[in-house]
C-alpha cells in the first residue's frame, strides 16, 4: 500500500473522519509485516483492535433482580387516613353548627356585639403601649432642644 495514503488515512482516523472501509485498510496494513519504521508505534493499537474483534464477548451478563420497592405505601396510607379524617370531621362539624349562621336575628346581633367588643379590647391593649412611646418622644424632644 502507498505510504502517503496510509499516513493520510491515519491522520483522518485520529480526526474521527474515516469510514469503516478505510479503518479496515488501516487495520490490514498495521497487522501485516510491511509496516514503515516510523509508523511502528501504531502497530500495538491496531493489533489490540484485531485481537478484541476476534475474541468478542462470550460471557453471560447477570443482571440483578429488581425488587419492588414498597416504601411509598406507608406514605400513601397516611395521606389517605388524613384525608378521610378531614372529610369525616368536616361533615359532622358542618351539620351540627350549620356553618356558623343564626336563625334568630337578635342572637346574631348579640354575637356580633360580643365579637366586636372582644376585638376592641384587644385593640385597646395594643394602643396602651403607644402612651409610653408618646412619653418617650416628649422627653427626647426636651433633651434635644
Amino acid at each position: 500500500m502507498d505510504l502517503n495514503k496510509i499516513e493520510n488515512l491515519l491522520e483522518l482516523y485520529f480526526e474521527g473522519e474515516t469510514s469503516l472501509k478505510q479503518e479496515a485498510q488501516l487495520q490490514e496494513y498495521f497487522t501485516s509485516d510491511e509496516v514503515a519504521p516510523h509508523l511502528e508505534e501504531y502497530v500495538p493499537i491496531f493489533g489490540a483492535f484485531a485481537k478484541a474483534k476476534e475474541t468478542g464477548f462470550n460471557r453471560t451478563l447477570e443482571l440483578p433482580e429488581t425488587k419492588r420497592s414498597y416504601k411509598w405505601i406507608p406514605v400513601a396510607a397516611s395521606v389517605l387516613l388524613c384525608i378521610g379524617l378531614f372529610l369525616t370531621y368536616n361533615q359532622k362539624q358542618g351539620s351540627e353548627n350549620d356553618l356558623g349562621t343564626y336563625k334568630d336575628p337578635e342572637v346574631a346581633a348579640l354575637k356580633t356585639k360580643q365579637a366586636l367588643f372582644m376585638m376592641g379590647s384587644f385593640m385597646n391593649k395594643g394602643t396602651g403601649q403607644l402612651e409610653k412611646l408618646e412619653t418617650f418622644e416628649e422627653t427626647a424632644n426636651q433633651i434635644v432642644k
